[in-house]
């Protein structure tokens, strides 16, 4: 008789299917949390210039306090990150893919950086792996907070096996999520989901039209996510995306996909000019 594959094989097997989907992230915190418990997890990205852009958070934290760490990180913390050098040497191409060595949180890191992002938030312990995409660098972090404990030595031993693997999916999510927003003929990267919350997120007009659940919809709809992506990560049925998007779309006096990408344009190219 055949063994039992091993639980984590069909975590593994979700997160695969979910790569580019926003069901991704909540997947990937399953499989890693059955491998070795993780109590915030923090991914970035790097472009060859040495941009960092927050690609997502999933944390045991408040999801208020996850999210400020994360914008100041890229606001500029990140340049005193002690991994910063092998991040760039990444970006220069000196390698395709690498596991960044563990640091000591009391040596190796600048007293005012180890007090902001670890010592205020109870942070104890981190793993980081970071792999070269054609974008640049993806860059994760595996910590574990004050009531869990730091990792252990076999935690080590299966972080050392799993985390390339892990980092593997990750960057693969990425770069599917950048070709769907080519695809949708979005601005490449990052700021294509800043451009569109600048105009649809805070009510430019003629979004403004638009109840805050319409707005939401139509801000997914911009991104590519596909009807059942999108009822996904806002937590209602599909059929309700229909009825939301059908509603934006005759306030906003459109019928299509592109039609609405023309008047988030239009917003913007106003917004840049005001």
């Amino acid at each position: 008789m055949a063994a039992e594959p091993p639980e984590w094989l069909y975590d593994l097997t979700e997160v695969t299917k979910a790569l580019g989907e926003p069901a991704f992230v909540d997947h990937l915190m399953r499989l890693l949390n059955r491998i070795v418990p993780v109590d915030h997890c923090a991914v970035f990205t790097f472009s060859p210039e040495g941009r960092a852009e927050h690609l997502f958070t999933q944390s045991k934290m408040p999801k208020s306090r996850a999210e400020r760490l994360a914008s100041d990180y890229v606001g500029g913390y990140f340049a005193d990150d002690p991994h910063f050098a092998t991040l760039a040497g990444l970006r220069q191409g000196a390698s395709s893919a690498t596991e960044i060595i563990p640091l000591d949180l009391k040596s190796d890191y600048d007293p005012v950086y180890r007090q902001h992002f670890f010592e205020r938030n109870d942070l104890i312990d981190k793993a980081s792996v970071a792999a070269a995409v054609e974008s640049g660098v993806v860059y994760c972090n595996f910590y574990r907070m004050g009531g869990s404990g730091r990792y252990s030595s076999e935690d080590w031993r299966r972080l050392t096996y799993f985390l390339p693997l892990v980092t593997s999916l990750i960057a693969a999510h990425y770069k599917m999520r950048r070709g769907q927003a080519a695809a949708g003929q979005f601005p490449e990267g990052g700021g294509a989901r800043s451009l569109i919350h600048s105009v649809i997120g805070r009510a430019a007009p003629p979004f403004d039209r638009l109840t805050t659940r319409e707005r939401e919809v139509c801000a997914r709809v911009l991104l590519g996510f596909t009807s059942e992506a999108i009822a996904l990560d806002l937590g209602i049925a599909p059929s309700s995306v229909t009825t939301y998007r059908k509603r934006a779309y005759h306030k906003l006096g459109v019928a299509t996909q592109n039609e609405l990408f023309s008047l988030c344009l239009a917003a913007i190219e106003r917004a840049s000019v005001g």
